[in-house]
C-alpha cells in the first residue's frame, strides 16, 4: 500500500485506505500479488474496463458467505482462512448484470487467484450447460473439477488466437486462474475485445467488438464465440490511446468531485478534466454531465473506470483521433448511478496547452472534448414493458414487451448561454431497424405540447417544403413487440396491423431480426432548416437493441402494492405510492416517473394541456415512491391525476444498461 501513496491522496484512496482496515479487502490489489502477509484469495474483476468499487460474493463449501469490494484497479483479496472450497463467486456490476466464476479450491503456494470477468462467467455458463443447470443453481458442493476444466477449455479454444496475439502463451492460460491486470495488455486486451449478453436460459454469451470503426460505417452484425467462430484479433485501441489515459482523467475526476462546485474553477484538481471549448450537443461540460439532478449533486460522486466503446483514426490532416467512452458515476446524494457517452479527442499540439496552460487530465494531448455539436441529437435503443392492469381492454392495449428506437432532435440550442430556437423544418433519419426510405420528424405545434423535440411526421421519407407540424410528441419509433401474456399472442398481428395502418410511430411489420441494431450502429440525419439550409450529422447509437423476445429473460422490478395503485389509477386520487421490489431484479433503476392523460380542463384550455408528468431519482434502497397533489401542474387541479374519472394514469420506472434505456410502465387502459 505504500507505494500508492503520494502526498496528495485522492478522494478514492481514502476510501480504500478506510477499506483497508478490515480484512476483506487488500491493500496491495489481487491477482496474485497482493501485499497482505496472509494467504489470501485474490484475483481482477473486469470486462476490459476494471470493474472498481463492485460488490463481490463468495458462497463456499460449508455454505459460509463471504463479501468483498474490489478496488481502484479491479483487484480484490479475501483472508483465505475464511472460505474453504471450491467456492462459487460472483459480481453484481452497476449495470445490473451478473458475472460469474468458480474457485475449484486449488492454491498457487498458499494463496489462490480466481478472476471474474465476461469469460469466466462463459466458462459458468458452459459449465451448467453441461450438467443442465442455470449458473445461478449451481452450488459449491456440486462442482465438478473435470466438467469445470472441460468448460475452461471449452471457451480458451474461442480466445486462444486472440490470447496469443497479446504476446501470451494459451498453452499456460487458466481463464479463471491466471493472474492478469487490468492495464489494456494481455488477457484484459481480450476482454477489451468482447462484448456479452445473456440469453434467454440465462446464460453467458460472447461477441467480438469492433473497437475502431471507420467514419459513417456501423458494425457488421455479431455472431456468438464458438469452436466454427474464434476470436483470432484483438480490437485494442492502447497503440494510440492507452486505457491507462482513461484511468488518469478518472482519477483526477474523482479528485474533483470531492470539491464544493463553487470552488472547482480555481482549484487545481479540477483543472484540465475537460478544455474551455468543451461543447457537447450544444451545451457546455457541467450541463453534459450534471444535468439531470443538478452540478450541486456531484459532490462525493465516484467515477468508474470509464468502458471504451468504439474509436476512429483519422486519415487525414484535418480529422482528428477520436474515442467514445461511456462514463458512469454514482452519485451519493441522489442514490443513483448515472451514464453519460463521453468523446475523447487527440488534439495534438493545439491540446497541449488549455485552459490558461494548464495540461490535459489524461497526461497526454487527449481531452474530454465533447462531440462539438450544435445541436442535441440523441438515438437511444429502448426496451419496455407495458402492463395493462385493465384485463378487459387488452384487445385496445394490450400488455406488451415493445423494443423501438427513441430520437431526441432539439429544436432548441444553447448560444452564449441562452436557449434560442434551432429553426429546424424537419429531420430525416436512416439507419438499421428503420424505414429504407427514411423516418422524419418535425416540430409538434407549440399551442398543444410543450415538448422543443421533433416528433415523427412520417415514415415514408417524404421531406415536407415548409412548416408541418407533427400531430403528435412522440419521438419513439416501435419497431417490434411480444405479448406479456402467452394467449394474447394469436391477437398481436391484427392488433400490430390496426395500429401500423393508423399511426407512424410503428414499424409497417413488426420486426423480427434485432441483429443490425447493435451497440455503435451507426445513423445519418440530414436537416432541413426553415431558411431552406441543409446539414448532415452521423449519430451512433449507445448500446445494442435487444429483441422483444429477449425481453423476457430480463428480471424486471414487481410493484408490490399494485391494488392500491390500481385503484388510485381508476379514481381521481390525492396521493398515488409505487412500492417496487428490486431483490431480485436485474435492472438497475434509475427513475421512477409517473405520467397523467386526462381532458383538457377550463383553465388550459388554450394550452390543450395533455399530458402531466414527473420524474423522481431513485436507488435501490428507494422502493417507495410516493407522487403528491404539490406535484402536480395547475393546469390539473387539486387532485391527481386530474378531476376526471376516466383519467388514464402510466406509472414506471427507468434503467440505463449498456447504453440502453429499460422503461417499467405499469397502466389502467380504458
Amino acid at each position: 500500500m505504500k507505494k500508492r501513496l503520494t502526498k496528495k491522496i485522492s478522494f478514492f484512496w481514502k476510501i480504500a485506505i478506510s477499506a483497508c482496515a478490515g480484512t476483506l479487502i487488500a491493500c496491495g490489489g489481487g491477482g496474485g500479488s497482493s501485499t497482505a502477509t496472509m494467504p489470501s484469495l485474490s484475483g481482477t474483476v473486469a470486462i476490459g474496463a476494471p470493474a472498481t468499487n463492485a460488490d463481490i460474493t463468495v458462497q463456499d463449501a460449508k455454505g459460509n458467505t463471504i463479501t468483498a469490494k474490489t478496488d481502484a484497479t479491479g483487484q480484490f483479496s479475501i483472508d483465505l482462512s475464511k472460505v474453504t472450497g471450491p467456492a462459487v463467486m460472483s459480481v453484481l456490476l452497476s449495470d445490473g448484470r451478473k458475472m460469474y466464476s468458480i474457485w475449484d479450491g486449488s492454491k498457487q503456494g498458499s494463496s489462490a487467484t480466481t478472476n471474474i470477468t465476461p469469460l469466466t462467467d462463459a466458462v459458468v455458463s458452459e459449465y451448467a450447460k453441461a450438467q443442465n443447470l442455470s449458473p445461478s443453481d449451481i452450488t459449491p458442493k456440486s462442482v465438478s473439477p473435470d466438467a469445470l476444466k472441460k468448460a475452461k477449455d471449452t471457451v480458451k479454444a474461442w480466445i486462444a488466437a486472440a490470447y496469443q496475439k497479446t504476446g501470451g502463451d494459451a498453452s499456460n492460460l487458466d481463464i479463471m486462474n491466471t493472474p492478469f491486470q487490468a492495464s489494456g495488455k494481455g488477457l484484459d486486451a481480450v476482454l477489451d475485445s468482447l462484448n456479452f449478453t445473456k440469453d434467454s436460459q440465462g446464460l453467458t454469451v460472447l461477441y467480438p467488438k469492433e473497437v475502431i470503426l471507420a467514419d459513417g460505417a456501423s458494425p457488421s452484425a455479431p455472431t456468438p464465440l464458438s469452436a466454427s467462430n474464434s476470436l483470432t484479433t484483438v480490437s485494442s485501441g492502447d497503440s494510440f490511446f492507452p486505457l491507462s489515459q482513461l484511468g488518469t482523467w478518472r482519477t483526477r475526476m474523482n479528485d474533483c468531485m470531492t470539491i464544493q462546485v463553487s470552488a472547482r474553477a480555481a482549484s487545481s484538481a479540477c483543472a484540465g478534466i475537460a478544455p474551455l471549448a468543451y461543447k457537447h450537443d450544444s451545451v457546455n461540460f457541467q450541463t453534459h454531465m450534471f444535468s439531470d439532478t443538478g452540478e450541486n449533486n456531484s459532490v462525493g460522486s465516484v467515477f468508474e473506470f470509464p468502458r471504451l466503446l468504439s474509436m476512429s483514426k483519422s486519415t487525414n490532416a484535418i480529422a482528428v483521433d477520436t474515442a467514445l467512452v461511456e462514463l458512469r458515476w454514482y452519485q451519493p446524494l441522489t442514490q443513483t448511478t448515472h451514464s453519460r457517452i463521453g468523446v475523447f479527442r487527440d488534439l495534438g499540439e493545439s491540446g497541449r496547452l488549455q485552459d490558461n496552460k494548464v495540461a490535459s487530465a489524461t497526461g497526454s494531448t487527449w481531452w474530454l472534448y465533447g462531440n462539438q455539436n450544435d445541436l442535441e441529437i440523441r438515438i437511444e435503443p429502448r426496451l419496455s414493458r407495458y402492463e395493462n392492469l385493465n384485463p378487459d381492454s387488452q384487445s385496445t392495449s394490450p400488455s406488451l414487451y415493445f423494443a423501438g428506437i427513441h430520437i431526441l432532435i432539439n429544436n432548441k440550442k444553447q448560444v452564449s448561454g441562452k436557449w434560442v430556437s434551432a429553426d429546424i423544418m424537419a429531420a430525416k433519419v436512416t439507419g438499421p431497424g428503420l424505414p429504407a426510405s427514411g423516418l422524419v420528424l418535425a416540430p409538434v405545434d407549440p399551442d398543444q405540447y410543450s415538448s422543443d423535440y421533433l416528433g415523427i411526421l412520417n415514415r415514408t421519407g417524404q421531406m415536407p417544403t415548409s412548416l408541418t407540424y407533427a400531430a403528435d410528441s412522440v419521438n419513439e419509433f416501435r419497431l417490434g413487440a411480444v405479448p406479456l401474456n402467452a394467449d394474447s399472442s394469436s391477437s398481436l398481428d391484427t392488433w400490430w396491423n390496426a395500429q401500423s395502418a393508423k399511426s407512424p410511430f410503428y414499424n409497417e411489420t413488426r420486426l423480427q431480426d434485432f441483429s443490425s441494431i447493435q451497440s455503435q450502429a451507426n445513423y445519418t440525419v440530414q436537416l432541413i432548416y426553415n431558411s431552406k439550409l441543409t446539414d448532415i450529422k452521423n449519430i451512433r447509437l449507445p448500446g445494442a437493441l435487444p429483441s422483444p423476445q429477449e425481453a423476457k429473460s430480463i428480471t424486471w422490478p414487481v410493484l408490490k402494492n399494485t391494488s392500491a395503485v390500481l385503484s388510485a389509477m381508476k379514481t381521481p386520487s390525492a396521493l398515488i405510492t409505487a412500492d417496487w421490489s428490486f431483490d431480485t431484479s436485474s435492472l438497475v433503476p434509475e427513475v421512477s416517473f409517473i405520467s397523467a392523460y386526462a381532458p383538457a380542463l377550463d383553465q388550459c384550455i388554450n394550452k390543450k394541456a395533455r399530458i402531466w408528468q414527473v420524474e423522481k431519482y431513485m436507488g435501490k434502497k428507494d422502493t417507495a415512491i410516493a407522487f403528491a397533489p404539490t406535484d402536480t401542474s395547475v393546469c390539473w387541479g387539486s387532485t391527481f391525476p386530474g378531476i376526471s374519472n376516466n383519467s388514464i394514469t402510466d406509472l414506471g420506472i427507468r434503467a440505463l444498461q449498456n447504453g440502453t434505456r429499460y422503461y417499467a410502465f405499469v397502466t389502467w387502459r380504458l
